[in-house]
């Protein structure tokens, strides 16, 4: 059964890969894009009443926003093979700049509200808006639907409070459309 626990180590995880990836995008040299392709509307999770819900996180961004922040028009890929986690990743293939957005499962926020950092791991992030938490440059995590979710922003020409703004943007325009 999915833990709390082993999606805190995968936000860690995803903070350590974007700051590699940045690294490497300064560094003028790039990688393959590790996101598992799946057709949308394939990523399910639970609802408070454990009816399954559809979630395609491609879907919750417009086009539009992506194209405005990469500077092209991408397709989202998605970033899991488990459908209890749906996320998705638009990356710019010449930059290597993207924004992605991961969805947590039922009942990973309680109460609506943040939960607080593992026992025996130091406090994660800073306060942001509306309940959220900042845990680095770009990256914001948000509750909505009673699940803690993610949104990353790493594009280079976007400074530290831009890449927060916009994050903090998107994650208000991606919370209404998460079922609880």
């Amino acid at each position: 059964m999915f833990k709390q626990t082993d999606r805190g180590v995968g936000r860690v995880l995803m903070i350590a890969a974007a700051c590699f990836a940045l690294t490497a995008c300064g560094a003028g040299s790039g990688g393959d894009s590790v996101a598992v392709s799946r057709p949308a509307g394939t990523a399910v999770a639970s609802d408070a009443s454990g009816t399954a819900t559809e979630i395609d996180a491609c879907a919750l961004v417009s086009a539009e926003d992506i194209a405005t922040m990469l500077g092209v028009h991408v397709e989202g890929k998605s970033t899991t093979s488990d459908p209890r986690l749906p996320g998705c990743i638009w990356e710019n293939p010449s930059s290597y700049e993207s924004i992605s957005v991961e969805i947590g499962s039922s009942n990973t926020a309680v109460n609506n509200t943040l939960p607080p950092p593992e026992p025996g791991f130091p406090e994660l992030g800073t306060p942001g808006p509306d309940g959220m938490r900042f845990l680095g440059n770009g990256v914001v995590e948000f509750v909505a639907g009673s699940r803690l979710n993610m949104v990353q922003v790493a594009v280079l020409s976007m400074a530290g409070d831009e890449a927060d703004t916009a994050a903090v943007e998107l994650a208000r325009k991606i919370g209404p459309q998460i079922p609880q």
